[in-house]
């Protein structure tokens, strides 16, 4: 049995999507100020960012990508995550707190130069 490929239709600019494939680059002078950080961390930094920006994604979305940021870098402690994880349970749905969401988005800026708020 021969299958069709599936057609996605993306509602973004070929330029849009070739910068989220790409990643966003993370300055070298913004690289040495995070010692215990290594080539693969930077990757991964530099993919989650160019999705967030470029990814026209939902909150729920771009929260997760937050979070995601915020364990690489270790922002977001073991009872963060448990407290997250409990949001989840009692409303069935993910989220971060303002304050969650302002502490990485200003982390971001802070540490690696890159505005979230574009």
């Amino acid at each position: 049995m021969s299958h069709q490929p599936k057609v996605v239709r993306l509602n973004m600019l070929d330029t849009d999507y070739a910068k989220m494939i790409a990643g966003e680059p993370i300055a070298k002078e913004r690289q040495c100020r995070l010692e215990a950080a290594d080539a693969y961390t930077f990757n991964r930094l530099e993919k989650q960012i160019s999705r967030y920006i470029h990814g026209q994604l939902t909150q729920e979305g771009k929260d997760d990508i937050l979070c995601d940021i915020g364990q690489t870098v270790e922002l977001l402690t073991q009872c963060d995550m448990e407290d997250i994880h409990q949001r989840v349970r009692e409303t069935g749905r993910f989220y971060l707190t303002d304050g969650e969401r302002q502490q990485i988005i200003n982390w971001v800026k802070d540490e690696l130069a890159i505005d979230l708020n574009l």
